[in-house]
């Protein structure tokens, strides 16, 4: 796990300096402390890569990036894990000199050529450069694990693991993106390719770019679709071959020269995880909690820990919020409304004081239709339309709230499939969306998504379809890699293994939901784990953002999106922001999660201003 960052000039009189890769360099130390390199490739296009390393798999130096081949033509810089590396390494002729998945990668590489991707399993973000053909090959992981964003201007272009190492390069104009204000309005985060600046894209996940000329639109390929047209799977032995999956997954994710542990929420994702991993041998396992028992899991996660026999290591913090948030701004680069983000901070800060690598359950609830967005999909449309006027008072409530989960859905019911699934993933409707930034209209982009995808698929594919095209990886995945590698911790999710999600994209919703949520996971498991795991309500792993607006950070909450430089007067509707505040303030709904996207929004567009 590493951080990467590169320029290519094709401009002589804008060459690529040592200063320039320094500060870029320098931007995402956090994400590997133990190595700092950077070289320029002479010649014309002028080229230089910055690397930073963790050192996981084989912290021998001769590991460090960048490598070349022994004949100079190619050069690689990754961030990331190959996971069967040495498997790879078998099938390759190639003159070794080092016992690491970069060596590997790059050998792979420049014998197979963009074939090699597909034969990968792992996470990375690549940049690969053909000294012969003058080109550069840019890569992302199937699933979006790892970040590479891209910036491109006159006459070169800048690429980096973070969005803010493009910033040390002058190259490339850096406006708000209306379409990408809209996307952050709705899921909290921008989405793929875009980023909430014009002159920044990001490679789309299971996609490569290869670069040989400064082109206005670049046209990025697809070597990977996390959801393949579904197909029968209705065999017997189907509940046995994804717990042979999973535990295949967390075994080839145990590989590493470190030490290593489990998040543990004592939720069914991470117990399963922690389950498979305790059968390779004694494991260390992670938790957090918090002082209001709503938020608090500890107590699940204790009992799953001593029922598996781990070491487990229980944390209770107590957030210097105010300093959280903007540390927590500042790591992403880009606004991100999520604030599951501030718990996942604190847990990798204190999990990374005793391991370097740390396997997660993300992804479970995509995979194996965990949400209750997915059985709500399957209500026809206008199912409740009578009982609209009271779904809109029960919304207005908690947002854990039961009652304010099943208002949403009553709210919703006379909408279309589409706009319904975009109302349970929004933090704002989009009439609020209208008033907010003075518009007519919005892009349609997301209902013909939707469209697309629902010609061969029922709501429930289609709906988890498009949260592991969207939410996965621009809110999830994204949240994990920002907040982990701020603390130099590499987090895996083995969920994520794309054998196993090519798997269970061909499943039907009869077999996903027949029993309920998760059924596929709790028939795999259910002589693993106690019965308590997969009957208990999903807590989710949150803050009261709510309640600290209306009492530590009421006064930062007023004064940043009151103030007359803030974004809200700049480029929102400031009388329909200050409506919100009052009524959060006064209790008359819950806006927690509107106010804290409009709060990060405001820090990082004061950010980008200093």
């Amino acid at each position: 796990m590493c951080g990467i960052a590169g320029i290519l000039s094709f401009d002589p009189d804008l060459p690529v300096t040592p200063g320039h890769l320094e500060s870029m360099s320098r931007r995402i130390a956090h994400r590997g402390p133990d190595a700092d390199r950077s070289l320029i490739l002479p010649g014309l296009p002028s080229l230089g890569l910055a690397f930073r390393r963790l050192a996981v798999i084989d912290p021998d130096p001769r590991s460090n990036q960048p490598v070349h081949t022994p004949d100079r033509r190619f050069t690689l810089v990754f961030n990331g894990e190959i996971y069967n590396y040495r498997q790879l390494r078998e099938q390759l002729d190639y003159p070794w000199r080092t016992q690491g998945d970069a060596e590997v990668l790059l050998a792979a590489l420049s014998q197979w050529g963009t074939d090699a991707l597909e034969k990968l399993n792992g996470m990375f973000a690549l940049a690969l450069w053909d000294d012969q053909e003058k080109t550069l090959l840019l890569s992302r992981d199937r699933m979006g694990q790892k970040p590479l964003y891209l910036s491109i201007g006159r006459s070169s272009l800048a690429f980096a693991s973070e969005l803010s190492a493009l910033d040390a390069w002058p190259d490339w104009e850096q406006d708000l993106d209306p379409e990408s204000m809209v996307d952050y309005l709705r899921f909290g985060t921008s989405v793929a390719p875009r980023t909430m600046l014009t002159g920044a894209h990001q490679i789309l996940p299971g996609h490569y770019l290869r670069i040989h000329r400064i082109e206005p639109t670049m046209t990025q390929t697809r070597y990977f679709d996390p959801n393949l047209p579904p197909e029968s799977t209705d065999r017997p032995d189907k509940t046995l071959n994804f717990k042979v999956m999973i535990q295949q997954a967390v075994h080839r994710q145990l590989v590493a020269d470190v030490p290593l542990g489990v998040f543990l929420s004592g939720g069914i994702d991470s117990s399963i995880i922690a389950c498979c991993a305790r059968r390779q041998g004694k494991i260390q396992t992670f938790s957090i909690g918090f002082d209001d028992p709503r938020y608090d899991e500890t107590p699940f996660a204790r009992q799953v820990a001593r029922h598996l026999d781990t070491d487990h290591h229980e944390f209770r913090v107590r957030p210097q919020v105010w300093d959280d948030v903007q540390t927590i701004v500042r790591s992403f680069g880009e606004p991100f409304a999520d604030s599951s983000a501030i718990p996942t901070h604190y847990l990798s800060r204190e999990t990374r004081r005793h391991v370097t690598v740390a396997l997660s359950g993300d992804g479970g609830d995509e995979l194996f239709a965990g949400y209750d967005r997915y059985q709500a999909i399957r209500f026809p449309v206008g199912w409740f339309r009578p009982l609209v006027p009271v779904g809109k008072l029960l919304a207005r409530g908690d947002p854990k709230s039961r009652i304010t989960r099943l208002g949403r859905l009553i709210e919703s019911s006379s909408l279309c499939e589409a706009k319904r699934y975009l109302r349970y993933l929004s933090l704002f409707p989009d009439p609020m969306i209208l008033r907010l930034l003075n518009r007519e209209r919005l892009s349609q982009t997301y209902e013909r998504l939707w469209d697309e995808l629902r010609q061969t698929r029922d709501r429930v594919q289609t709906a988890m379809s498009i949260d592991r095209l969207i939410y996965l990886p621009n809110d999830l995945l994204a949240k994990v890699d920002r907040t982990s590698m701020l603390h130099s911790l590499e987090v895996r999710s083995p969920f994520m293994d794309h054998e196993l999600v090519r798997s269970v994209s061909g499943l039907s919703t009869r077999q996903l939901l027949r029993s309920g949520k998760k059924t596929l996971l709790k028939q795999a498991f259910a002589s693993d784990l106690p019965d308590w795991v997969f009957s208990r309500p999903k807590t989710g792993f949150a803050v009261p953002i709510g309640a600290w607006f209306r009492g530590p950070l009421r006064s930062l909450l007023v004064d940043h999106l009151r103030s007359r430089d803030s974004i809200v007067h700049q480029h929102l509707n400031p009388d329909l922001v200050h409506q919100l505040i009052r009524e959060h303030l006064e209790e008359r709904a819950d806006h927690s999660q509107r106010l804290y996207a409009l709060l990060v929004l405001d820090i990082w567009h004061r950010g980008r201003l200093t």
